[in-house]
C-alpha cells in the first residue's frame, strides 16, 4: 500500500487518526518487506499481529504464513480490514485491546511468531507480558520507538540497559535490528523508529519459580538506579544471605544493578531463590558458628534452628496444619500450627513472626510466649526448636505450597488421636506436644 493509497483509504472512510492510539502507519514497501524477511516465515507458521491498521503488513504476512491472527483496537479500522481482505481464510481479525486480551486470555503462544508494528504507547508492556507468559512466542519481530529497541538489545553498563532489557532477555536473545526513518510512516512520528528481532532461548535460563525471583530481584535492583543494589535487596532478603550470595559471585556490595550482566543476575537468582535459603549453623550450645545453604545443612545434618508456634483460640482449641504433599520431609502429616527454619541473621522470635505471616497469614500476632526449647536429635531434624504460644481466632490464609489443610481441635481430643495414630503426626510435633502436656499445657 503506497502512501497515496493510504491517504485515499483514510479519506474515503472519513478516518481521522488518533495520536493516543499510536496510529502512525508504516507505508514504505522496502521496510515492510525487511520486517517480513526478519520473521523467516513459511506456510507452517502462525503469526500474531497487533495493530494492523490499514493492513499493509497484514497483506504480506498472509502471502507467506499459514495463519494470521490480528488484533485491532480501532473499530473503524476493523471494518475497513474486513472489507479489504474478505474473503480471507488465513486471517482471523479481532476487535479488542491487545494488552487486555493477552492478560485476560493467558493463551499459549509458544507456536506463534509476533510480527507487528506495535503502538508505541503500549509496546513495552505488551512485549514484557508476552515474554513472561508461560508459553511465549518463538520469535518477536516488532517495530518500536528506537529508544525501546536500544533498551531491548542493550548490554550491562550501557545507558539503555535496565529493567526492560533483563525481563525480556531472560527469555529472548536479540538477533539484529534496523532503523526505520520517520518519513516511512504516515503521519511521520516525532521520534525515530526501529525493528528488532528477538528469538526465544532454546533452553530456559531459569525455571518458572526462579523466574519469579529473578523478576523480584531486578525490579528491586533498578527501583533506584543510583543506589547500591545490596542495600536495595536488603528490603527483601536477610543481610547474611545477601552477603553469602555476593561473596559466592565475587560481587562488590557497593555495585549498582546496571553493572551486573544478565548472567550475573541469573546466578544471583539461583543463590537467593527460596529453595536455597541460608541458615545459621550452631554448636551444641546453640551458639552461631557460621552460615550454610539449606541443602548443605540438611545433607550434612548440621545443627541449626527452627521456631514452632502453637496457636490456641479462646475456646482453648489448638490449630493444626497438615503438611503439603509436596514437602521434602514428612509430607501429608499433621504438624504444629506454624513452623519454620530460622534464617541466617534472625533470632527465634523474628522467625516465629515471619513464619506466622508466611504460612497462615497471621501478620500481626499478639504476644508470642516462649515456652521451652527442644534440643537437636533425629526427631527434630538436628534442630534446636524454640516453642512459642499465641492466641488467635482465625480464619487463616494457608500457604498453598506449604499446607494442604488446617483444623481446630481440643487438646484432649488431640491426645487421643496422637496416642491411637502417632504416624499421622510429624516426629517433631509429637515431641513438641508431649513436652507441652508434661509441662502442664
Amino acid at each position: 500500500m503506497k502512501l497515496s493509497e493510504m491517504k485515499q483509504a483514510l479519506a474515503d472512510g472519513d478516518i481521522q487518526l488518533t495520536k493516543s492510539l499510536g496510529q502512525n502507519f508504516l507505508h514504505d514497501g522496502n521496510q515492510l518487506r525487511r520486517i517480513v524477511d526478519a520473521a523467516e516465515l513459511s506456510t507452517a507458521d502462525k503469526v500474531f499481529e497487533i495493530g494492523p491498521g490499514l493492513g499493509p503488513l497484514t497483506e504480506l504476512l498472509m502471502a507467506q504464513a499459514g495463519e494470521v491472527f490480528a488484533i485491532e483496537k480501532d473499530l473503524r479500522l476493523v471494518e475497513f480490514l474486513k472489507k479489504r481482505f474478505a474473503p480471507a481464510d488465513k486471517l482471523k481479525l479481532l476487535h479488542d485491546d491487545a494488552l487486555d486480551f493477552i492478560k485476560r486470555e493467558g493463551r499459549d503462544w509458544s507456536a506463534w511468531k509476533l510480527v507487528a508494528n506495535l503502538p508505541y504507547s503500549v509496546a513495552s508492556p505488551i512485549i514484557v507480558e508476552l515474554a513472561m507468559a508461560k508459553g511465549c512466542p518463538e520469535r518477536l519481530v516488532v517495530t518500536l520507538q528506537l529508544e525501546v529497541v536500544q533498551r531491548l538489545v542493550a548490554r550491562a553498563d550501557s545507558d539503555h540497559y535496565g529493567l526492560l532489557t533483563l525481563l525480556v532477555q531472560l527469555h529472548y536473545e536479540p538477533h539484529g535490528w534496523f532503523k526505520i526513518p520517520s518519513n516511512c510512516f504516515h503521519p511521520a512520528p516525532d521520534v525515530d523508529s526501529g525493528c528488532v528481532t528477538l528469538i526465544r532461548r532454546a533452553q530456559p535460563l531459569l525455571d518458572t519459580a526462579q523466574g519469579a525471583t529473578f523478576t523480584r530481584i531486578v525490579k528491586r535492583g533498578f527501583s533506584q538506579r543510583r543506589k547500591m543494589m545490596f542495600k536495595l535487596l536488603k528490603q527483601d532478603w536477610p543481610e547474611a544471605k545477601l552477603s553469602h550470595a555476593f561473596s559466592e559471585l565475587q560481587l562488590d556490595t557497593q555495585v549498582r544493578a546496571e553493572k551486573l550482566s544478565l548472567e550475573q543476575f541469573v546466578a544471583l537468582t539461583q543463590l537467593l531463590h527460596l529453595g536455597d535459603d541460608l541458615f545459621d549453623i550452631v554448636n551444641e550450645h546453640d551458639e552461631v558458628i557460621g552460615q550454610r545453604p539449606r541443602r548443605e545443612v540438611h545433607a550434612l545434618a548440621l545443627l541449626h534452628r527452627a521456631a514452632h508456634i502453637l496457636v490456641f483460640n479462646y475456646a482453648g482449641e489448638i490449630f493444626l496444619q497438615k503438611r503439603s504433599m509436596t514437602k521434602d520431609n514428612h509430607p501429608g502429616v499433621w504438624d504444629a500450627s506454624c513452623s519454620g527454619h530460622v534464617d541466617a541473621g534472625e533470632d527465634y522470635l523474628t522467625a516465629a513472626r515471619r513464619e506466622l505471616g508466611e504460612e497462615i497469614g497471621l501478620h500481626n500476632p499478639g504476644q508470642l510466649e516462649p515456652l521451652f526449647k527442644l534440643t537437636p536429635c533425629e526427631d527434630t531434624g538436628q534442630e534446636f526448636i524454640q516453642i512459642f504460644r499465641t492466641q488467635a481466632e482465625g480464619p487463616f490464609t494457608l500457604h498453598p505450597e506449604e499446607i494442604d489443610d488446617g483444623k481446630w481441635i481440643a487438646p484432649t481430643a488431640l491426645d487421643r488421636w496422637m496416642a491411637e495414630h502417632p504416624h499421622e503426626f510429624s516426629p517433631s510435633f509429637r515431641l513438641n506436644w508431649r513436652n507441652f502436656r508434661t509441662q502442664g499445657g
